[in-house]
């Protein structure tokens, strides 16, 4: 069976959403893979940023000011207490395979 009897037999609906498709899907398309749109996509994202640390370093400043934390703050908190942690298991497994040690020397002394 040929396509032109295949898509005459397609729902109407189905054959409209085809031909919508078509028509907006390859402009849409050759302007998406368009060197002025990659540019535009770059420049709103370092807007974007440059927006973000603005309204991040005004925020901090307010909170500060009425001596609150900032986010940024607590971030840091964070990671303080995530390597005070991590630091706490450590010597708590030193600890640990310092008394095995001991108490094996223990076993092997007194038999």
């Amino acid at each position: 069976m040929s396509n032109a009897a295949t898509r005459s037999r397609a729902p109407l609906w189905l054959r409209a959403v085809n031909k919508l498709e078509r028509t907006i899907g390859e402009p849409l398309e050759s302007a998406l893979h368009s060197d002025p749109y990659f540019d535009l996509v770059t420049d709103v994202l370092r807007l974007r940023s440059r927006a973000g640390r603005t309204l991040e370093a005004g925020s901090r400043r307010l909170l500060h000011l009425v001596n609150l934390p900032a986010g940024s703050d607590i971030r840091r908190m964070r990671e303080q207490l995530g390597r005070v942690e991590r630091r706490l298991a450590e010597l708590s497994k030193e600890l640990e395979d310092s008394e095995n040690g001991r108490g094996a020397r223990a076993e092997l002394g007194g038999a």
